[in-house]
C-alpha cells in the first residue's frame, strides 16, 4: 500500500468491516476470496512421507513442501480481497466510498483508470 501516512490509523479494522460485510467476495467479478482465517493445506499422500524417510527422497520431499508453499503464496496474492476508495481518497473512508475488489479487478481499475501516465504527458502541442 503506497503512503500509508495517507489513511487513518484504524484503517485494517475499517477493511475489515468492508470486507466482512461483503462475505470475502469481489463486488465487480464475483470472485470468492480468502480471509485471514482460512488456511491453505500442504496436501502430501503418505507415499512421499513415508519415502521422505530415505536420504535422497529427503530432498524431494522438501522441493515438494517448498513448491506448494510458493504455490499457496500465489493463490492466496490471487485469491486477496482489497479495499478500493471510489474517489481515490484514501482519508474518505465513508462506506459508500468503499468497494471490495479481488487484487485484480484493483489492480485492473487504478491501471485503467490511473496508468503511470501523468495527465498532460502524452499531449503534443504544436506551435501552428
Amino acid at each position: 500500500m503506497k503512503n500509508r501516512d495517507r489513511y487513518p490509523d484504524d484503517w485494517d479494522e475499517i477493511a475489515l468491516r468492508v470486507k466482512q460485510s461483503a462475505k470475502w467476495t469481489c463486488s465487480k467479478c464475483g470472485q470468492m476470496c480468502l480471509s485471514p482465517d482460512d488456511k491453505l493445506s500442504i496436501n502430501l499422500c503418505p507415499t512421499i512421507l513415508y519415502k521422505a524417510i530415505y536420504p535422497l527422497s529427503l530432498l524431494l520431499f522438501w522441493l515438494i513442501i517448498i513448491q506448494q508453499w510458493l504455490t499457496d503464496k500465489s493463490l492466496r496474492t490471487k485469491y486477496t480481497l482489497t479495499v478500493h476508495h471510489s474517489d481515490y481518497d484514501p482519508s474518505n473512508n465513508h462506506p459508500s466510498n468503499l468497494i471490495p475488489l479481488c487484487s485484480a479487478c484493483h489492480l485492473y481499475l487504478h491501471r485503467g483508470q490511473r496508468g503511470n501516465i501523468s495527465p498532460g504527458q502524452l499531449k503534443l502541442e504544436l506551435g501552428v
